[in-house]
């Protein structure tokens, strides 16, 4: 118990202010990631369906999985409230903590990126380096559900990717940290294809087009701070991508490095056993 004290207070003392950013969502694009290096337990490839924001000077990636299983959770439960034969209330919440926590933030032109990670029901924050890809654009050209696309060439965590983005499509972000090219990337995967983004489709984002059920901020009765519980589940950074079409970096976190979250996770981990 001491350790973990010790590493949360690691992580608070480090704790700074850091601008809000707001960015419209322009479109929403959806992926498929698939890795060949992690199977469940029948053997068969872990897959999980992903979604990145698009705004004009700002992208968010994040779980599409995650979503969908916030919001089933949250319908679940508000049909188990209403159903007044129901003494106890039994959820299966599996495939929301099976889905990937993380939200990646990138600003391409500030040339800042963020990761938030939730551990133990608190956020935290991490401002990470530039990814710094550096491209090697060929003349090979593929066309991806009709969008025309062009190959480049680049190393990154230690492995060789091959993206193909569209120069029809101005935005310098796709998939998880890769950015940077004159085109959103569509699809990509490491040379041995073990991991893989694959391209499911891409949507203007549309006012209002995804609802809450019901939305606790605008009842009669709310009071500042509340929070709906679909928000919670899914973050409420997300949750402002998906219902509101605004990407914003989350005010409640702690702001933090990789290696101190990661000495905080061990701490949790000794802990259990």
């Amino acid at each position: 118990m001491k350790s973990i004290i010790l590493s949360l207070l690691i992580l608070i003392l480090i704790n700074s202010a850091f601008a809000q950013k707001a960015t419209p969502v322009i479109a929403r694009v959806t992926y498929v990631y698939a890795n060949r290096n992690d199977t469940l337990k029948n053997g068969k490839t872990k897959t999980e369906n992903m979604m990145l924001f698009l705004g004009k000077d700002a992208s968010l990636y994040v779980s599409y999985s995650k979503i969908r299983a916030a919001i089933n959770l949250d319908q679940k439960v508000r049909s188990m409230m209403n159903n007044t034969h129901k003494t106890t209330i039994s959820l299966d919440v599996s495939a929301l903590d099976q889905a990937n926590q993380a939200s990646y933030f990138a600003y391409p032109a500030e040339n800042k990126y963020y990761t938030k990670e939730t551990v133990d029901a608190q956020d935290y924050l991490i401002e990470e380096p530039d990814p710094n890809i550096e491209w090697k654009i060929t003349k090979d050209t593929l066309s991806f559900s009709g969008i025309n696309c062009q190959k480049a060439i680049g190393s990154f965590e230690n492995k060789n990717w091959i993206a193909w983005f569209a120069p029809s499509l101005p935005f310098s972000s796709g998939p998880y940290k890769f950015h940077n090219l004159p085109g959103l990337v569509i699809e990509a995967y490491d040379e041995d294809k073990r991991i893989s983004y694959s391209f499911g489709g891409i949507d203007n984002a549309k006012e209002n087009a995804v609802k809450r059920l019901v939305d606790v901020t605008k009842k009669m009765t709310a009071e500042p701070g509340d929070v709906n519980p679909v928000d919670l589940m899914m973050g409420t950074d997300v949750a402002n991508a998906y219902f509101e079409n605004i990407i914003k970096l989350p005010y409640s976190t702690v702001k933090t490095t990789k290696e101190n979250l990661i000495k905080f996770k061990s701490s949790l981990k000794e802990a259990e056993n």
